[in-house]
C-alpha cells in the first residue's frame, strides 16, 4: 500500500510538471503566431514545435506504459503477499485445531479417570457404613443375642484367643477423637480396630476407655449419648460416630473436594496428592 501511494505521488508530480510545460508552450505559440508564415524563423519554430510535441507525446506514452507495468507488478506482489499471509494463517489454524483436539481428548480422559475414582470412593464409603451399621433397634439399652452376633461379625479376630491384659496398650497409646478433623472419625475407628485386633482386646475394655479417648466437643457429645442411651458395646459407638461425622454434608464436601482437585506437577508431590485423594 505504501509503494502504491509513492508511485501515485510521483505520477501526479509529473502530470503537474507537464501541465506547466504545456502552459509555457502555448504562450510561445501565441507569441510566435504573429510572425510571418513565410519567415524563416517561423518555419524553424514550427518544425521545432512539432518535434517537441512528438517528444512530449512519446515521453507521456512511455511514462504511462511504465506506470501500467508497475501497477501490474504491484498487483502481482499484493496477490503473492496475500497468498503468503493466507498460507501462514491456514498453517496456524491447523496447528491450533490439532492442539485443541489433543487438549479435548486429554480432558475427556481425565474426566473419565476422575469419575472412576469418584465412584470407587463412594463405594468404599458405603461399604464402611455397611460394615459398622448394626442390625439392631437403635438406642436399645439391653444387650440381646442379636447384638452379640453383630459384635462378633465386626470383631471376628477376637474369637477364642487368650487375653493378656498387661499387653494391652496404655491409655496414652490409644488414639484421641475430637470429631473436628476431616478424617478424624475414620482414623479413630481404624486405629481402634487395629489395636483391638493386635492385642485381642475385648469391647468392654475399649468402651471403658472412651470417656478418656473423647476430647473437646466430642467428650460433651459422649456424655450426652451415655446419659440418653445408657451402656452399649463398641459396635454401637462406632455406628453413632459414623452417623454423627460421616453424614451427607460431609460426603458432599469430600466428593466436591475430590472432583475439583487437579494434580499440578509444579506444586504437588505425587505421593502426597494421591494419598489425599485416596482419603477423600
Amino acid at each position: 500500500m505504501q509503494i502504491r501511494d509513492e508511485i501515485h505521488f510521483v505520477k501526479s508530480s509529473i502530470v503537474v510538471e507537464l501541465g506547466k510545460f504545456d502552459v509555457k508552450l502555448n504562450k510561445i505559440i501565441l507569441d510566435m503566431s504573429e510572425l510571418n508564415r513565410n519567415d524563416k524563423k517561423y518555419t524553424e519554430w514550427y518544425e521545432l514545435k512539432n518535434v517537441r510535441l512528438d517528444t512530449i507525446t512519446n515521453i507521456c506514452d512511455r511514462i504511462g506504459s511504465k506506470f501500467q507495468v508497475q501497477n501490474d507488478e504491484i498487483e502481482d506482489l499484493s496477490i503473492l503477499k496475500i497468498n503468503d499471509q493466507l498460507r501462514i494463517l491456514k498453517d496456524n489454524l491447523l496447528e491450533i485445531t490439532k492442539n485443541t483436539n489433543q487438549f479435548a481428548t486429554h480432558l475427556e480422559k481425565s474426566d473419565s479417570e476422575r469419575q472412576k475414582l469418584k465412584n470407587e470412593f463412594i463405594a468404599n464409603v458405603e461399604q464402611i457404613h455397611k460394615n459398622y451399621e448394626p442390625n439392631m433397634p437403635r438406642h436399645s439399652t439391653t444387650l440381646t443375642e442379636e447384638k452379640r452376633s453383630v459384635k462378633g461379625s465386626l470383631t471376628p479376630f477376637l474369637g477364642e484367643n487368650p487375653i493378656c491384659k498387661k499387653d494391652i496398650p496404655k491409655l496414652g497409646e490409644w488414639p484421641k477423637f475430637s470429631g473436628e478433623g476431616k478424617y478424624n472419625h475414620i482414623e479413630f475407628i481404624r486405629t481402634v480396630d487395629m489395636l483391638q485386633e493386635a492385642f485381642y482386646t475385648p469391647d468392654e475394655i475399649i468402651v471403658g476407655k472412651l470417656h478418656s479417648l473423647f476430647t473437646r466437643t466430642s467428650k460433651k457429645w459422649y456424655y450426652k449419648m451415655r446419659l440418653d442411651h445408657g451402656k452399649h458395646d463398641l459396635s454401637w459407638w462406632k455406628f453413632e460416630i459414623i452417623t454423627k461425622c460421616a453424614n451427607k454434608h460431609w460426603r458432599f464436601k469430600m466428593e466436591n473436594a475430590f472432583g475439583s482437585s487437579i494434580f499440578n506437577s509444579e506444586q504437588d508431590k505425587p505421593l502426597t496428592w494421591f494419598l489425599k485423594q485416596k482419603d477423600r
